[in-house]
């Protein structure tokens, strides 16, 4: 009988905090409605085009007004029957000098997200990048773990604690 209120307490405990997991992976899933702009590539010379990915908030937004001072503005028109408002267009860069600016995209529903662009001098070499994609750390990106280490912790001191009682009673036995 001892040994099963830990082991209940331990499950108690376990399942409340994977639910508490639960509820912050979800909250995760709301945070991909966040608006964002990206280029394709994020470097060009003068009088070339890429390619600009523009994500609204809410699929409600109708369009999105993307400006730089390397190019005109462009005014990009969300698809009316997506789930999701993105969409792509290309953009040709202005001549401007060599160097790093701002793409600022704002959509209708006033979100707004921006990124950078570098524009290098003409003639200059356009290198392709070798290895993987510098995207992060992946898991260890971001917070939202507290609950999964915390349920790693408390049951990790049920097992420890299971473990003690079993060796106490084997050793009250004999």
């Amino acid at each position: 009988m001892r040994i099963l209120r830990p082991a209940i307490l331990a499950a108690v405990l376990a399942v409340a905090l994977l639910s508490c997991a639960d509820s912050a992976s979800s909250q995760g899933a709301i945070a991909q409605g966040l608006p964002s702009v990206a280029l394709s590539p994020d470097f060009a010379a003068p009088g070339e085009t890429i390619s600009l990915t523009v994500t609204c908030r809410q699929s409600t937004a109708t369009r999105s007004l993307v400006t730089s001072s390397a190019f005109d503005p462009i005014t990009v028109v969300m698809p009316g029957h997506a789930a999701e408002p993105v969409v792509t267009s290309t953009i040709t860069i202005n001549n401007v000098r060599p160097g790093r600016y701002t793409v600022i995209s704002t959509c209708d529903d006033s979100a707004t997200s921006s990124t950078t662009l570098t524009v290098l001098r003409p003639g200059a070499p356009h290198l392709v990048p070798e290895g993987g994609a510098a995207t992060g750390g992946g898991s260890m990106a971001g917070g939202g773990h507290l609950p999964m280490t915390a349920a790693g912790v408390v049951m990790l001191i049920a097992g420890i604690g299971l473990v003690a009682v079993t060796l106490r009673r084997r050793g009250a036995r004999r």
